[in-house]
């Protein structure tokens, strides 16, 4: 259901005394776990259990959740909730309609008061908020909520230290007016609730910030033991595989990078909005072009429920590198890889616009919101429309993102398993492998409209036309014959050495290195955990990787693989990456970005 249209929600929050769970890093900048989210987040886990898509596991926490609110279960609230999100067509709306009504939450005081403070013109939302206020009161939520603040400790944390390294109030304040600004950011805890952004005027005072959590796993795959714990697939609500390392760094760059495009969105949202007949629906060719070549993608993400939701996005993508670029350049440069893998191939014109109009702004003293209209106009100048589909093709890279969604359009992929090992017990255990990747595609599936055929195969049984299908390959060379016919034209490859199994390159491609806090390697590439460049020849290593079929370039293979059968089953969900590659060790993690293959034609 397409409801969002070219409508960009912008959210509202009222706070006065600073909130229980709060950090305050300084006067004009607030981080805390929203009490009024975190309340909705309690009874939406009442109504939908541990097992559910958005809940995020806590551990303690949801046991005393459990006791605490147990004789709470079945309260008038928890039931219109329930009743309300069963009635989502997917799990995208259910996505939608949850952070709708954090929307509304954050548009009244605290629990148990919880009075709107703006109007709210729907009638169910104003009875539930009414229930809900009898919840907080009958269950004494607040006083729940403040006992329970060490939980909430570990990501105000990593919060609070990622806006210390780019404070909003000083970097925003190069580029606008803060005189009467506060900075102020929202969170829930419980449940994974759609970041967003919100800038109201609340008694004079203009406020800039966000709210929700850090982007999901299919907008911005996270790649930390934190964001592991914390990220959910709130597309389609499959598992996350394991491939996470310890960094205390990157959990602080991937919050930044949120926090930064939720402050874009509030930079540009009015000019956006002020000139959108003119101006913003004129580029709406640019959404139109991804949804040509990932209509699937444009189905189930919710940027695209309208002509120019990935206009928005683009320029709050755009602000964020190049916020991300006085921190970390190289993770800035990894993030505009993966927007581009989303399909975002204008998002290089759009950091240089932004680049150049910070320093047009700094030198006339005007603020950078006031060019909006400019910075649209060089956008359609450096990707015309009659160019978009050219600059798309050059600039979008292979990934198993693509890959998919083109097994959607072609109606069927083939999940090949190899029967080559000479331990036996190798080829069952690859067969299950292959049977789980096949499950979550089924399941990944779930919202084409079209029925999509899904098969397993042993490698001795693909036929010549299958070849030529979309193939998803399991396994190494020594086990998987197809792998052995193909691996010459892969850009990575197993290779024997001294006994050991290495995962080498053959070619040269972009790729980024994360770290891990304790990596060996951290002494090569200096003190940061994501730097430019590649792991080299690793051992002990999985790999997933898309080229495009050799035998025929329209479709593509997606090739699944480790240095052995437990490494293999590391990528059992291989539907959300936004590289060419992932090559996962212990160590640290390369990603790897190409838009010609050497498989491609």
């Amino acid at each position: 259901m397409k409801k969002l249209g070219a409508l960009i929600i912008v959210l509202l929050f009222l706070s006065s005394a600073l909130p229980a769970g709060a950090y305050d890093p300084s006067p004009r900048v607030l981080v805390t776990i929203s009490p009024n989210t975190e309340l909705l987040s309690v009874v939406y886990y009442l109504a939908f259990g541990r097992g559910d898509p958005f809940v995020i596991d806590r551990g303690g926490y949801l046991d005393e959740v459990d006791s605490y609110f147990a004789p709470y279960r079945n309260h008038r609230a928890v039931k219109m909730l329930r009743e309300h999100l069963d009635g989502a067509s997917s799990i995208s709306e259910k996505d939608m309609l949850l952070y709708s009504l954090e929307y509304y939450l954050l548009l009244c005081t605290e629990p148990p008061e919880l009075q709107p403070w703006a109007p709210i013109d729907d009638p169910w939302t104003l009875d539930f908020i009414g229930v809900l206020r009898d919840f907080a009161r009958e269950s004494n939520f607040m006083a729940f909520y403040r006992d329970h603040q060490d939980y909430y400790t570990e990501d105000l944390e990593i919060y609070e230290n990622a806006l210390s390294l780019l404070p909003p109030d000083e970097f925003m304040g190069r580029y606008m007016g803060v005189s009467n600004v506060s900075f102020e950011f929202y969170h829930p805890f419980l449940v994974a609730i759609h970041g967003h952004s919100f800038s109201p005027v609340r008694d004079g005072l203009q406020v800039y910030g966000a709210g929700g959590i850090i982007p999901l796993v299919r907008r911005d795959p996270q790649r930390t033991l934190w964001s592991y714990k914390t990220a959910r697939d709130t597309m389609f609500g499959l598992p996350l595989n394991r491939d996470y390392i310890k960094s205390r760094e990157l959990n602080e760059l991937i919050y930044l990078t949120f926090i930064y495009h939720e402050l874009g969105h509030d930079l540009t949202i009015p000019g956006l909005n002020a000139h959108y007949d003119d101006l913003t629906y004129s580029l709406r060719y640019l959404e139109d072009t991804i949804e040509e070549d990932m209509p699937y993608l444009a189905r189930y993400d919710i940027h695209f429920w309208g002509p120019t939701g990935m206009i928005y996005e683009g320029f709050a993508d755009g602000w964020a590198d190049f916020a991300l670029k006085e921190v970390t350049p190289a993770y800035a440069e990894l993030e505009m890889w993966m927007q581009k893998a989303w399909g975002e191939f204008w998002i290089e014109d759009t950091l240089e616009i932004y680049e150049k109009y910070a320093e047009i702004s700094t030198k006339e003293g005007k603020p950078l919101d006031d060019y909006v209209d400019d910075m649209m106009d060089e956008l359609k100048a450096a990707v015309p429309s009659q160019n978009a589909e050219e600059l798309y093709q050059k600039r979008v890279p292979v990934t198993p993102l693509k890959a998919f969604d083109k097994g959607a359009v072609a109606g069927r992929v083939v999940v090949v398993y190899g029967t080559q090992n000479p331990d036996p017990s190798g080829t069952e255990y690859d067969k299950r492998t292959a049977k789980a990747i096949a499950e979550n595609l089924r399941a990944f599936y779930s919202q084409w409209p079209h029925y999509v055929d899904v098969v397993v195969k042993a490698d001795v049984n693909v036929t010549d036309d299958e070849l030529r299908e979309n193939i998803v390959l399991v396994g190494g060379p020594v086990s998987n014959m197809l792998v052995e016919e193909l691996d010459d034209k892969f850009p990575l490859h197993f290779e024997r050495v001294n006994g050991t199994w290495v995962l080498a390159h053959a070619t040269d491609v972009t790729s980024f290195v994360l770290l891990d806090d304790k990596s060996p390697l951290r002494g090569l590439y200096g003190d940061s955990s994501v730097v430019a460049g590649s792991l080299g020849d690793v051992v002990n290593a999985s790999v997933v990787m898309a080229v495009r079929n050799p035998y025929n370039p329209e479709n593509y293979i997606v090739w699944v693989a480790g240095e052995n059968r437990e490494l293999t089953a590391l990528f059992q969900n291989p539907t959300y990456y936004l590289s060419s590659y992932e090559i996962w060790s212990k160590n640290g993690i390369e990603l790897g970005f190409y838009v010609q293959p050497l498989a491609s034609s």
